[in-house]
């Protein structure tokens, strides 16, 4: 949820967009978001506790870092559940 709202207070998302917030994410440039980039972020005093299940919700391939893939499929999920909300919100109406 982090991550997800991190990039969705930039306003309307395209995958260049979200490309750029991954690659401001990777600070080290690895390919891939560790919990070690998270800290530099987030700074020293933001529990480990928390940064590791911010790594975890997206860790699909249990690796402990999050893959430009694994970054966009959590963004698509976010919005498919968002999607399925408001579907079920007009259809209440």
């Amino acid at each position: 949820e982090f991550l997800a709202a991190t990039i969705e207070a930039q306003g309307a998302i395209s995958e260049e967009r979200l490309a750029e917030a991954f690659d401001r994410l990777d600070s080290d440039d690895s390919g891939k978001i560790s919990a070690e980039n998270l800290v530099e972020i987030l700074g020293q005093d933001f529990p480990r506790e928390e940064i590791d299940e911010i790594i975890a919700e997206a860790d699909l391939t249990n690796d402990k870092h999050i893959s430009y893939a694994e970054f966009l499929a959590l963004w698509e999920d976010k919005h498919e559940i968002e999607r399925e909300k408001q579907l079920r919100l007009l259809g209440s109406e």
